[in-house]
This record gives structure tokens, sequence and C-alpha cells, in this order.
């Protein structure tokens, strides 16, 4: 029996099921993830493909009617819903329009995976080894050195589109967690163009 890892594409997610070894059990899986009201777009001997973007609840329904039945998940789905947590906030924070960072990363989250941010927020913990409070407020920050190396934008510009009530806000958590102030990065850029004048 071949399996593959549980793994989510634009349109779908894929699972591997232990204990599938006939067409009956082909038929009882397909019946029992349909009676969740799940779409399934395919099923074969040890795996499974679903439409939906499965939520943390969904996955533990699954679990449920599936050890019920004599069938279990061979690998841990937490492992793409943790990717897709991480592929959301860059969604989000590539967004450069004008009040888009108004919307809390929160319900972002949330709406988006159809879950309780504080279930999301234990799933992040337990796989990644730090909160996804942490993580995002990480990712923010990257976010802000990457516009005051590589753009012109001013620092209250830069606040705004990374979701910093302020450019004191910005400051305050730029210099507790990395040890630097934006200023210091805004003064790597102008060393680069420096440089590049002094080639041209």
């Amino acid at each position: 029996m071949t399996t593959s890892s549980p793994t989510v594409s634009a349109d779908e997610t894929s699972l591997a099921i232990r204990g599938m070894v006939c067409a009956r059990c082909i038929d009882v899986v397909r019946r029992e993830l349909k009676g969740l009201g799940l779409t399934v777009t395919d099923v074969r001997l040890g795996h499974v493909r679903v439409r939906e973007h499965l939520s943390i609840d969904q996955v533990e329904s699954i679990k449920a009617v599936l050890e019920k039945q004599g069938f279990s998940l061979l690998t841990d789905v937490k492992v793409a819903l943790v990717k897709r947590i991480k592929a959301l906030i860059e969604q989000m924070l590539n967004r450069t329009y004008p009040g888009d960072q108004k919307s809390k990363f929160s319900d972002f989250l949330s709406a988006e995976l159809n879950a309780n941010y504080d279930s999301l927020s234990a799933l992040f913990s337990t796989s990644e080894g730090q909160t996804l409070e942490r993580y995002i407020i990480e990712r923010r920050l990257d976010k802000v050195k990457e516009l005051l190396v590589y753009t012109d934008l001013p620092l209250t510009e830069i606040a705004y589109q990374t979701g910093f009530s302020s450019v004191s806000h910005l400051s305050n958590q730029f210099k507790r967690l990395t040890g630097l102030s934006p200023s210091y990065f805004r003064t790597i850029r102008h060393e680069k163009q420096v440089l590049q004048q002094q080639k041209a």
C-alpha cells in the first residue's frame, strides 16, 4: 500500500489513512467523510483527497470517525495547518494598499481557517515551540527591516503598513526584540545607496 503525507494545495487537502485494505474500506471512508460534510474528490487505498482546507475541529472529527471504523490518520494533518497559518501570515504582511493592516491577524486567521484563534495558537505553539503571537511579531519586524532597507518610506508609513499603532510602538517592539533601533537599518539603506553611486 502506498501513502502520501497530508498536503494542502490551492483547492484541496490530501490525507494518508492507515488500515484501508479493500474496496469496502474505500466505500466506508468515502461515506464517513461525506457524512462530515466534506467534498471527497478521490479515494484510494491509503489515500483520500477532500476539496476543503481543514480546520482543527474538522481534523479531530475525521480522526474520530476513522477510529470508529478501525482506520487512523497515518500522519498528522496539523502539520499542514501550521504551514497554512504561516502562508496566511505572509499573505497579510505582503498586502500594501491603505487600511489593510487594520484587520487584526487573529481575526484574519480565524476567518480564513474557520477556527477559534486560541485553538490555532495552541496548535502552533505545540508544533513550533514558540507562540503564534511571537511568530507574528517576528515576521512583522522582518517586514519592517525589509521596508527600512529597500524603500524610502517614512517610519510612520512603515508602522501603518505593518500594523503598529504608532511609530513609538513600532520602535519599542523593534528595540526589545532585535536590540537595535529602526534607524540602524535605515543607515544600512543609505550605505547601500552610497556604494551604488560609487560603482556608477
